[in-house]
């Protein structure tokens, strides 16, 4: 048998708690980590869900544009065709609705021929 006084033991002790304390150190560490790693994957998954509605939001509000601009060149281009004459302001603000609507927001045409006839009718003097 190999005679151990104090100072081994508390070397062997000593030593024993510093690795200890290393490996809790070392878990806390990697603990932190990963917890830090979880907020940022959900903080991701929020902006993409985010994301997704946002994109939702405005593919609605274009529709809901598309439509309103529909039925307001529709209204005017009836309204000028009823009276059978248009002003050269009013036939370029409304081209320029129907450009928007039709090109801007992939309108389907059906305001083409309408627009035809509006931009066949005479021009008025304004006043």
């Amino acid at each position: 048998m190999i005679p151990v006084d104090n100072s081994t033991w508390i070397a062997f002790l000593t030593g024993g708690a510093i690795v200890a304390l290393i490996q809790g150190g070392f878990g806390v560490v990697m603990w932190l980590l990963n917890r830090r790693a979880k907020k940022k994957d959900d903080v991701e998954l929020n902006i993409e869900d985010r994301l997704t509605a946002m994109e939702q939001q405005n593919a609605n509000q274009s529709e809901a544009l598309k439509f309103i601009l529909y039925d307001r060149i529709r209204f005017l281009g009836q309204a000028y065709i009823a009276e059978g004459k248009i002003d050269f302001d009013d036939r370029r603000i409304l081209n320029s609705m129907h450009k928007v609507y039709h090109n801007g927001l992939n309108g389907n045409g059906d305001l083409d021929e309408l627009m035809k006839a509006v931009n066949a009718l005479p021009l008025k003097m304004k006043g």
